[in-house]
């Protein structure tokens, strides 16, 4: 299953060496929605909103999910901070199909970064 990363789960990023096993599809890719800054050191997106979300597809094993779920805090409890969707990603060599981490906790919004990229001197 693909997987559409806009954070710190990006080349450069604090936690890409949670990817060390999935293979990269796309170093270019975005998707449509807002990109936030959380205040936490990561940011969050949320389908709301038009602009391009910068990002990376990755491949990802299934043995590669529940870590990347319980980093994400998407466990399936009610307190999750993001649920997984599947969206519609433009990559250089055409649309895929990728899962995203998106916000489900709205306090998650707090700065729009209008560029759609989350830069890597965040993470």
């Amino acid at each position: 299953m693909l997987l559409f990363v806009y954070g710190t789960l990006k080349q450069g990023g604090k936690y890409h060496a949670y990817l060390e096993e999935a293979n990269l599809v796309s170093e270019h890719a975005s998707a449509k929605g807002s990109l936030y800054d959380t205040g936490l050191g990561y940011p969050a997106f949320s389908l709301a909103g038009s602009d391009d979300v910068v990002g990376e597809v990755y491949d990802i094993p299934d043995v590669l999910w529940p870590a990347l779920d319980f980093l994400e805090d998407c466990v399936g409890d009610e307190s999750d901070l993001y649920e997984k969707k599947t969206l519609t990603v433009q990559t250089e060599n055409g649309t895929l199909e990728a899962v995203v981490y998106l916000a489900r906790q709205q306090d998650l919004l707090k700065t729009k970064i209008s560029s759609g990229n989350w830069e890597i001197v965040y993470a």
